[in-house]
């Protein structure tokens, strides 16, 4: 029993290891993405971003760099999605759409021409690459869910709220755009503030 006991302690660091290697390897590609796109996410720089021996990326990423892509897009996807459904219960609709914004701005706060969003990186990558669309699309459609919800709850009819819930996301990702091409969060801070606007007219 102690043998069996010494042989899964043995093995933890391995694995915790093994983890965390991945992880950062994950946050090194959502990294890129966002600030190079995917043309421009080198493998070697993966790499170094995430403090890994190149070799590792094929063993914890088979696929190279579309695997890489796909799921670092679902992986911010997912973060994405939880804080907003998180903000949503904490500080309502009109807190949520600030710090919608606030999540992009402060990644780059010191480099905001590195403003950026990789599901959008890979959305415009390979669009005709089935996976790499699906990916981009489920989390764009996972950030729209939660504030259709809360319109719902507001009284605002389904149509309406999918809408206002489409724009919001769309409105945000354009927003990016423009923030890259001038170097500047000011066009996110601009259309985050007419999405406020919008929603106290909707409510």
């Amino acid at each position: 029993m102690t043998v069996g006991i010494a042989r899964i302690a043995d093995g933890e660091p391995a694995e915790r290891k093994r983890r965390d290697g991945r992880a950062l390897l994950l946050k090194g590609a959502r990294q890129l993405l966002a600030e190079k796109g995917y043309a421009g996410m080198e493998l070697r720089d993966v790499a170094e971003r995430g403090k890994a021996p190149r070799g590792s990326i094929y063993h914890h990423f088979p696929g190279g760099k579309r695997q890489l892509a796909i799921e670092a897009a679902e992986q911010e996807g997912e973060e994405i999605g939880a804080l907003i459904e998180r903000s949503l219960e904490e500080h309502g609709l009109r807190g949520t759409l600030e710090r919608f914004g606030e999540i992009f701005r402060r990644r780059v706060a010191d480099h905001p021409e590195r403003i950026g969003c990789p599901v959008a990186a890979a959305a415009l990558a390979r669009p005709e690459d089935p996976d790499l669309a699906a990916a981009a699309t489920a989390s764009f459609q996972s950030w729209e869910r939660p504030i259709a919800a809360a319109l719902l709850d507001e009284g605002v009819g389904r149509a309406e709220a999918e809408e206002f819930a489409g724009l919001v996301v769309s409105t945000v990702e354009g927003a990016l755009i423009r923030a890259r091409a001038a170097g500047d969060t000011a066009p996110l801070d601009s259309a985050i503030g007419g999405l406020e606007r919008a929603l106290d007219a909707l409510l």
